[in-house]
């Protein structure tokens, strides 16, 4: 197969890698291998015997499979090490004297992640007990490899296309994905997948596909808090794709953060004369008017001009929800959310923004049982929606500080103070990782009015600021002074 083929039946390859779990991934892997091997026997269970720890073998060879394929590798790896052994354990007891084991491959979807020490340390335990026999993890790269030694009627009977004309299709469907782990706050995922495809998405040499997959770069970095490098790396792109307004209103919205109100008008202006229709700017616009405090006239809003995408039109249900709860009109409110959950129910922030909702009616109660009810529902709330998008990985350390200020809030609200200090100390750990823009500064504020800190931490916060260069630093200097007193 030639190089370039290579590169586009990769990226189908790694769509498919992604997308598939549990027994899904199971047919997946079977089809290539039977292509692969024309001794390769896949093996069904046998009602409630199961499989004997066999997914699949080339049994005059001795070799066998068992298949893993949970959605998320990296937080079920320890689930997997126990699997790995286990199942071994039962193919030698049923296995073995049918066709004695030579070789036994553990294959798990790992999504390229490459993150399989648990694994490796199983496999060395089995080694040591099991000297005669070869251990080996199968993961994505491997099937990824057998899958290029295919014949180009083999590749195109397992439903892949070799026709370059789709490779850029196929890379925006794979930087979709990407997008999903964004979305979810999967950062560490995002950045793994895009590092993965960066030598295909160069060598396909599309001005547009470069674009996209930079903004998502850039996209990256400013969820692991590098705003800086996120800032020079956006300008960069605004002046070699001068007709897009996105890397603009991305710095538009991160000068919003930082209270820098002149700047971030400065860059809607700029994105505004580029493309005054775009949908973001819309957005952008809007988030500068709530930051400002204005008003917003509600009975304006109309869903029918909502943008048709689904993952857009649920960013501005979204962002409007909140305008509605500003404005009192719970009705709206919820209804707005829901629909931005809806359809898109894989974005973090906007479960986060109906915690806030709970959060502001739980505030303005003046009915003790209500202010009560409204806590417990806003702790436990807080603590499924962490739960859900841990299942997917690490969120980052400034969503879990998001998150366990609505928890604080609602112990507070409890009186359960041993609580509220727990919780407490792990959130400055975990703001001391953030940069420092308005809402770190609130929450660092926040916690200085309620509780003492000892003076080593009192030390590594003023440290902390001072790294920062922010204008914001004297403002913030002036909580630590008033908590010293």
């Amino acid at each position: 197969m030639k190089p370039l083929d290579k590169n586009y039946l990769s990226l189908q390859f790694r769509n498919n890698i992604h997308s598939k779990d549990g027994t899904e991934f199971q047919s997946f892997f079977e089809n290539i291998m039977e292509k692969a091997f024309i001794d390769f026997q896949k093996i069904r269970p046998r009602g409630n015997e199961g499989d004997g720890g066999n997914d699949g073998c080339r049994k005059e060879l001795g070799i066998y499979y068992q298949v893993y394929a949970p959605r998320t590798p990296k937080i079920n790896e320890k689930d997997a090490a126990v699997k790995l052994q286990r199942d071994f354990q039962k193919l030698k007891n049923e296995w073995d004297e049918i066709s004695n084991i030579k070789e036994y491959n553990f294959v798990f979807n790992d999504k390229y992640d490459g993150s399989v020490q648990l694994l490796e340390e199983a496999i060395t335990n089995l080694k040591t007990e099991n000297q005669d026999i070869e251990f080996k993890l199968f993961l994505a790269k491997d099937l990824e490899n057998v899958l290029f030694e295919l014949s180009e009627a083999a590749v195109l009977d397992l439903g892949f296309n070799i026709d370059q004309r789709q490779a850029i299709e196929n890379a925006y469907t794979y930087l979709e994905i990407v997008k999903t782990d964004l979305d979810r706050e999967n950062t560490n995922s995002a950045q793994k997948s895009l590092k993965s495809v960066k030598a295909i998405i160069l060598e396909l040499n599309d001005d547009n596909l470069s674009l996209e997959y930079e903004i998502l770069e850039c996209r990256c970095l400013q969820k692991i808090e590098k705003i800086n490098e996120a800032k020079r790396r956006y300008e960069d792109i605004s002046r070699r794709y001068p007709k897009d307004p996105r890397p603009l209103l991305y710095l538009a919205e991160i000068c919003l953060s930082e209270n820098d109100f002149d700047t971030n008008n400065n860059f809607l202006e700029k994105a505004e004369r580029i493309d005054s229709n775009f949908w973001l700017l819309k957005l952008e616009k809007l988030l500068r008017k709530q930051n400002l405090g204005e008003r917003i006239d509600t009975s304006t809003v109309d869903e029918k001009i909502f943008p048709d995408d689904p993952k857009i039109k649920a960013n501005f249900y979204r962002l409007y929800g909140l305008i509605f709860e500003n404005s009192g009109d719970q009705t709206n409110a919820d209804s707005f959310i829901g629909k931005a959950i809806h359809l898109n129910p894989d974005r973090f922030s906007t479960y986060l923004d109906e915690l806030s909702l709970v959060e502001r009616r739980m505030f303005a109660s003046q009915d003790t049982p209500l202010r009560l009810r409204l806590s417990q529902e806003l702790l436990s709330k807080a603590e499924k929606v962490e739960s859900n998008f841990l299942e997917h990985g690490d969120i980052g350390a400034r969503n879990k500080v998001n998150l366990n200020v609505k928890k604080l809030n609602a112990f507070q609200t409890q009186d359960k103070i041993s609580e509220f200090e727990n919780v407490s100390r792990e959130t400055f750990d975990l703001l001391l990782t953030c940069y420092f823009d308005r809402r770190i500064e609130q929450f660092i504020s926040g916690i200085l009015q309620f509780v003492s800190l000892p003076n080593n931490d009192l030390n590594r916060l003023l440290e902390y600021l001072k790294t920062q260069k922010r204008r914001l630093l004297m403002i913030s200097l002036k909580y630590l002074l008033l908590s010293l007193v």
